[in-house]
């Protein structure tokens, strides 16, 4: 009895290490390494290493980065560390001057403008004016050529006043003349009518008529250039 006792706990041994064998066995037929298996438990896990498909996966917004052109401007500026919004010293100065420059063309259109309405209101004055002045013109050439009609008018009835008169009575009305007014009264006289008052008038007197009326009428072989 106390013989199978003791071969009990021999045989649990066996069988415990017949167990692992086959475990063992099992492990390598399905392509496991228990052993490794027990040293990547009891290791610290190590960082993953990246697969194939990380770096290509990567790779594509760089290259799609490297391929997308670059804003003008931008390389210079991301290198001299400047922000392109902002303007230097020089460049504020000059954009000022353009800028006062422009308010000085500004104000000078404006006055070319405002003495070009003058310049036009005064004209328009003038000729307003030159109307007027025309009108008056007009209204006084025909107040001379009324005069005139109405003297012409009165000689003409003095004309044949004295045409109807006797030579003698006429040439003494015509010695009291003046000698404007007895030139205009023989030249409207036909001839016919005046040489006999001329014989009646004295002789100083009708010598001084003729002579003043030769040169009003000059003859026609003066008159030829």
């Amino acid at each position: 009895m106390r013989g199978h006792l003791r071969l009990l706990p021999a045989l649990i041994g066996a069988s415990a290490v017949l167990f692992c064998a086959k475990v063992v066995d099992l492990g390598f037929a399905i392509g496991l390494d228990p052993m490794g298996a027990a040293r990547a438990q009891t290791a610290p896990a190590a960082p993953a290493k990246p697969s194939a498909a990380t770096p290509s996966a990567a790779a594509a917004p760089a290259e799609a980065s490297a391929q997308a052109p670059a804003a003008p401007g931008a390389g210079a500026a991301a290198k001299s560390g400047e922000d392109p919004t902002q303007f230097s010293p020089q460049e504020i100065a000059l954009l000022q001057a353009l800028a006062h420059r422009r308010d000085e063309l500004d104000k000078r259109a404006g006055e070319v403008d405002q003495r070009e309405a003058l310049l036009q209101a005064a004209e328009q004055r003038i000729n307003d004016k030159i109307a007027k002045l025309q009108e008056m013109q007009k209204a006084i050439d025909a107040a001379f050529t009324k005069q005139d009609q109405q003297d012409d008018a009165k000689l003409q009835s003095l004309v044949k006043i004295y045409e109807t008169m006797k030579p003698q009575d006429a040439a003494r009305i015509f010695e009291q003349l003046d000698m404007p007014v007895l030139l205009e009264v023989l030249e409207r006289m036909k001839e016919r009518k005046t040489a006999p008052i001329l014989a009646a008038m004295n002789p100083g007197k009708a010598k001084a008529v003729t002579l003043a009326l030769a040169e009003r009428r000059p003859s026609p072989e003066l008159k030829q250039p």
